[in-house]
């Protein structure tokens, strides 16, 4: 199988204006030999404002250098696209979003996103809210950080955390895969004003519109999220 690896830098942290896209094919097979990176592209898009500028050092006037070149790189990366099977995000909720906006008449891009940071499980030692960042999960691998925050070099630190796992991807992959389908379970917390820390312990939220404690698993980690809980849970959503 095939996954496109990619990440993306936008103008806002809370909007999908990309101005930097990065992505590599990467091919994941039972034999090692035949596993690893294939085809990989990186390219500025022109952009006239960047109020993240501060974070991911990528200068309006800098983008605009790309004009001539970047349509050609969104091109391939169209064809790597619709040469795999599944597309890899390390924040596949928000980089998918993103990247509807680059390709929004690729009709027939693979529609299963699938999320590095919470779909698979890598063994890193993660809190009870599940986030983590790709830098702290590359040192935990042993894999040396020298810059983040564009988009290539951060592609390039995923693919290495894959191939650490070059053994066991196969599986991996597949088991994310079933992860990333399976549907998100939206519960309540049983517990009194009192109790209210085992809740947050555990992760769960306070839905100050609700007036309730809430936390999203997905459906296939239910029973096993269920029994190391020290309270009651209701389902409230199923989606």
């Amino acid at each position: 199988m095939k996954l496109l690896i990619l990440d993306t830098e936008t103008t806002d942290a809370e909007n999908y204006q990309a101005c930097e896209i990065g992505a590599t094919l990467y091919q994941v097979s039972e034999n090692i030999d035949e596993t690893g990176a294939i085809a990989s592209i990186s390219t500025l898009i022109p952009v006239t404002k960047n109020s993240v500028q501060q974070i991911n050092q990528i200068t309006p006037h800098l983008t605009q250098a790309a004009n001539n070149i970047y349509k050609q790189s969104i091109d391939l990366l169209a064809i790597m696209a619709f040469s795999s099977n599944y597309m890899i995000a390390f924040n596949a909720e928000f980089d998918s979003q993103v990247v509807k906006e680059i390709l929004p008449d690729c009709i027939g891009l693979p529609s299963t996103w699938v999320c590095a940071m919470k779909d698979f499980d890598w063994g890193y030692p993660t809190k009870p809210n599940g986030n983590y960042k790709l830098t702290d999960l590359a040192l935990w691998m042993g894999i040396g950080v020298s810059t983040v925050h564009r988009a290539g070099d951060d592609v390039r630190l995923l693919v290495e955390c894959f191939n650490r796992r070059k053994e066991i991807l196969p599986t991996m992959v597949e088991a994310a895969v079933v992860f990333a389908k399976s549907p998100v379970v939206e519960l309540k917390a049983v517990v009194s004003y009192e109790n209210r820390s085992l809740a947050k312990n555990a992760g769960f939220s306070w839905d100050d519109k609700r007036r309730v404690w809430v936390k999203k698993v997905k459906q296939c980690k239910l029973d096993e999220f269920q029994k190391i809980l020290e309270f009651d849970v209701e389902v409230i959503n199923i989606g």
